[in-house]
């Protein structure tokens, strides 16, 4: 075998695009509300009313809803200290403080 001459190897044939399954996810899954069934925040009547009307509540990624601009878990946080409120032991306060300002925060983000 010559150095300078490179030895021509059979291609494969390439079976036609047709063949090929669709690995992509069809327009718009992820909008669709079959999909995936929303997960919610176990609210009461005036609580689910009062944050509906502020605009305070979205769904992440995942399908579960949360307050605006906290995670599930700070969400869930949240919410339990909220309940309790001015009842809380100072460091629990603190936290109630500090997850209350990132909701707000978000919240005057989506304001216009």
């Amino acid at each position: 075998m010559s150095l300078g001459k490179k030895t021509r190897l059979p291609r494969k044939p390439t079976p036609p695009p047709a063949s090929f399954p669709d690995m992509r996810r069809p327009a718009g899954a992820g909008a669709e509300p079959a999909s995936r069934p929303v997960r919610l925040l176990d609210l009461t009547a005036e609580e689910r009313a009062e944050l509906e009307q502020a605009n305070a509540l979205v769904i992440d990624g995942v399908g579960r809803e949360c307050f605006r601009g906290l995670s599930i878990a700070e969400s869930l946080e949240f919410l339990e200290l909220r309940r309790i409120g001015l009842d809380n032991d100072d460091q629990s306060f603190l936290k109630l403080v500090l997850l209350g300002d990132l909701h707000e925060a978000a919240q005057r983000r989506l304001a216009p």
